[in-house]
């Protein structure tokens, strides 16, 4: 850091102009702006190295640098100062590894156990590019550009496209909005990126001799994952819900399941109806289960431990592969499946809406909207006649 006479604690010059520089370190764009929390001129460095590697040629790598160098002098002379605000809050000078451990914290006492997994996924991701691309940084030093280059490497390095990429964007942005928040920053700048299109969903429908295949399978090996299954498809209740779910849920002299506001993927509670049938393996399957006992646990049985919520997936896919069942058919087909059956079958939407758990009709008609494999036959068979 060098220093530089002031005049009534006003900089005589505020920046010096970016430039590309090459060192025993590689390359870097360093600039020299004014940081009003120390009364001096401060050196920043940009690490330019991972961007050279992605070109065969230094000229074009100097191209995309001078480009860089040209709208970064811009946002100086346009008086842009990364250390605006420090004298006035010195919550701005918080190093943003900092701010991240203390977002995590927070979290950890806000949200699921299992929820808190995606949180520290981001933090992770966040930080090892941080560190590798600029090390110790304020939080407020972060710049669009900069949120820009993250979200790049998640495209071009993880390999990050739809859906995944969106949901880093998401977190991204609750994170600097948590930031902005507790006055770390003021700007978000996250929230100029836009979202990627997502493909549709992968799942389909799964027809009734399809699942009768699926019942056979399961009432030979083991009938507590034909519960599991059951669940998803009858009640309707999330495969992460039911892997939450208690003993003490079940409240089956009135024919239904309790999910909890903790336990819902919306955070609405719920009553889950059940049938007869459903209702009488529940009761076998949890005769000598504890109350407190967590629905499934080791072997789909009531237990005090979680089974691997990874379980449920892996066993589905060797019942997929044993029956010769394509990928599209998945656990979470069954609800669809259900959702799309009680609609056809004459349950009012609003009802299936209740019971599926949706906030809006248009969700309800949305996971609907699956391609039927007896379309054909059911509409040459029950069309009117003209």
């Amino acid at each position: 850091m060098c220093l530089v006479k002031t005049q009534n604690s006003q900089p005589l010059i505020s920046y010096l102009p970016a430039s590309l520089k090459y060192t025993a370190h590689g390359w870097t764009i360093e600039y020299h702006v004014f940081n009003p929390a120390f009364n001096a001129m401060e050196r920043r460095v940009m690490k330019m190295n991972r961007i050279r590697k992605k070109y065969s040629r230094v000229s074009d790598f100097k191209a995309y640098c001078a480009d860089v160098i040209v709208r970064l002098n811009s946002q100086l002379a346009s008086g842009w100062n990364p250390f605006e605000g420090y004298a006035s809050n010195s919550r701005e000078l918080t190093p943003i590894s900092a701010v991240l451990d203390k977002y995590l914290k927070d979290k950890e006492g806000d949200v699921r156990p299992d929820t808190i997994i995606n949180y520290r996924s981001f933090v992770k991701v966040f930080k090892e590019w941080l560190t590798k691309n600029f090390g110790q940084i304020a939080i407020s030093s972060f710049t669009r550009v900069m949120a820009v280059n993250f979200m790049d490497y998640l495209v071009e390095e993880k390999n990050l496209h739809g859906r995944s990429y969106n949901n880093r964007l998401k977190q991204a942005r609750a994170f600097f909005s948590y930031a902005i928040e507790k006055y770390y920053c003021k700007d978000n700048p996250f929230a100029y990126i836009k979202k990627k299109r997502e493909d549709g969903k992968t799942r389909i429908l799964i027809p009734h001799e399809v699942r009768k295949g699926i019942f056979k399978y399961w009432s030979e090996r083991n009938e507590n994952y034909l519960v599991l299954c059951e669940l998803v498809f009858i009640a309707m209740i999330r495969p992460k819900e039911c892997w939450r779910l208690h003993v003490s849920d079940l409240m089956l002299a009135d024919r239904y399941i309790n999910v909890s506001e903790d336990d819902s993927k919306t955070h609405f509670r719920r009553s889950a109806s059940l049938t007869p049938e459903l209702i009488t393996r529940l009761e076998k399957m949890t005769r000598h289960a504890n109350r407190s006992d967590y629905l499934f646990s080791d072997g789909y049985m009531p237990g005090k431990k979680h089974i691997a919520y990874s379980r449920f997936r892996k066993d589905w896919q060797d019942m997929r592969e044993a029956l010769g069942l394509p990928d599209e058919m998945q656990l979470y087909s069954l609800r669809d499946t259900g959702l799309n059956e009680m609609l056809k079958g004459g349950i009012d939407a609003l009802s299936v809406m209740q019971h599926a758990d949706h906030h809006d009709l248009s969700i309800t008609t949305r996971y609907a909207n699956h391609a039927d494999p007896h379309l054909v036959e059911t509409i040459s068979e029950k069309a009117p006649a003209f």
